[in-house]
């Protein structure tokens, strides 16, 4: 059996959930590349956009998505594998950020929530 234990599937379920919120965000990377170098909130990202371009950031965090999930899943089979736990819980929080920060509250059922996530499907499809 590939699991050598049933106790780590949960966590693998994290892993692969936590990297698929950061492969959403770096679509959407790409998504609103035109308008990303302006309304960046993350000062580090700006630099890396100011240094390298939307390009560079991109490339920057996918190479660093594969890091990390490939120590995730490493860590998953340790006695370590309780750090998975806030890192997901991270990575949900940066999803609804992500997914309704465009929203307003006052809007909040009067116009389309899911944009981001229709923008997401629609570069796939």
């Amino acid at each position: 059996m590939f699991f050598k234990k049933k106790s780590v599937v949960p966590y693998l379920l994290m892993t692969f959930i936590a990297g698929l919120i950061s492969v959403f965000d770096n679509v959407m990377n790409v998504v609103y590349m035109q308008t990303l170098p302006t309304e960046e909130k993350n000062p580090f990202a700006s630099w890396i956009i100011d240094n390298w371009g939307v390009v560079g950031l991109v490339e920057i965090k996918a190479i660093g998505t594969i890091l990390a999930v490939a120590l995730m899943c490493k860590l998953a089979y340790t006695r370590y594998k309780i750090a998975i736990i806030p890192i997901f819980l991270f990575q949900i929080c940066l999803f609804l950020y992500l997914a309704f920060a465009s929203v307003q509250s006052s809007m909040l059922f009067k116009q389309d929530m899911f944009v981001p996530i229709k923008e997401f499907f629609r570069f796939y499809l």
